[in-house]
């Protein structure tokens, strides 16, 4: 996918304001972002498992404006730039559904995009608890990015009550440690934390801001611990596991990136847990992205969660 000349021709569906999937044990809502961001986001509106918990909402079900997970939220430059902060919210996001199948996709066209990003997110519902993404992208205007060149595209999950606020991957805790389960809760410690932080894999530099940047939370990392393999779970009430899994961790040209916001937290057990795609340095011409795989089904074990993204993987 990276590093192809030409994006793939935009899709042609049916627009729609939202449309709903149900198939094998899940039952999905999908939103444009007519309403964002104060009334509805766009991405998934909703997320149900019929016959584990047919009335518990994966996503925060309650709060307007903030309902939402697979949520494209943020495009981030490594400099100050108003533009920095929820653009994705703003501008024309139109929703798709693909005629004949269990598939949608949002559309975003450049000129409706601040920094000139074009990009495609396609959603299909897979049985029996899949919900598979797609994310493709390309830059017209690569030179709004400045010198340090870095785009960070942020993805949001606004959760629902969880049992644990943790992500939960495998990974390392130092240099030359074994690897093992990490339990990551987003400490405070570095300057610019605020209510959450960010986890880079294990190959991962961390990456340069200008000291006047306007929106740090999201561009800082922790130094450690790293993840080893693209893929976390997180454990919701009614003992329903959230998997979310990338077919990529650190290549030259990008990386997968995870988050833990904790902004509702302590006053409801609701945590944003989020992800990254790092684009290492924007060209114009190129396609960028990655594809996923979310699943959301009773838990089982750890083991459980890593051999769902063996199967998926083939890794």
């Amino acid at each position: 996918m990276n590093g192809t000349s030409a994006a793939e021709p935009a899709p042609h569906g049916e627009i729609v304001e939202t449309t709903s999937i149900r198939l094998g044990e899940l039952s999905v809502r999908l939103r444009d972002n007519t309403g964002s961001p104060k009334t509805s986001l766009s991405g998934v509106d909703s997320l149900f498992h019929v016959a584990a918990a047919g009335d518990f909402d994966a996503f925060d079900p309650d709060a307007a404006g903030a309902s939402a997970g697979l949520n494209f939220e943020h495009v981030i430059s490594g400099h100050p730039n108003q533009a920095n902060s929820f653009t994705s919210r703003h501008g024309r996001y139109e929703l798709q559904h693909l005629p004949g199948s269990a598939s949608a996709v949002l559309v975003r066209k450049a000129e409706d995009d601040p920094w000139s990003l074009s990009s495609t997110f396609k959603y299909t519902v897979r049985p029996p608890h899949y919900l598979d993404f797609e994310f493709q992208c390309q830059a017209h205007r690569p030179e709004l990015f400045g010198r340090r060149g870095y785009a960070v595209l942020f993805f949001a999950d606004y959760m629902n009550d969880v049992a644990d606020i943790a992500l939960h991957f495998r990974g390392i805790e130092a240099p030359g440690a074994p690897e093992r389960w990490i339990r990551a809760e987003a400490p405070p410690g570095h300057a610019d934390h605020r209510s959450g932080g960010t986890y880079r894999s294990a190959p991962a530099a961390d990456l340069a801001y200008d000291a006047d940047h306007n929106f740090k939370l999201n561009l800082w990392s922790y130094d450690w611990p790293r993840f080893t393999a693209p893929f976390y779970y997180g454990r919701a009430v009614r003992d329903m596991a959230f998997v979310l899994m990338f077919d990529r961790l650190h290549t030259p040209e990008d990386e997968i990136r995870f988050s833990l916001f904790k902004f509702k937290v302590p006053k409801r057990p609701r945590p944003a847990w989020d992800f990254q795609y790092v684009i290492h340095r924007v060209e114009a011409g190129r396609t960028y992205g990655f594809k996923g795989r979310l699943v959301w089904k009773r838990f089982v074990s750890p083991e459980d969660c890593a051999e769902e993204y063996r199967r998926w993987s083939g890794k």
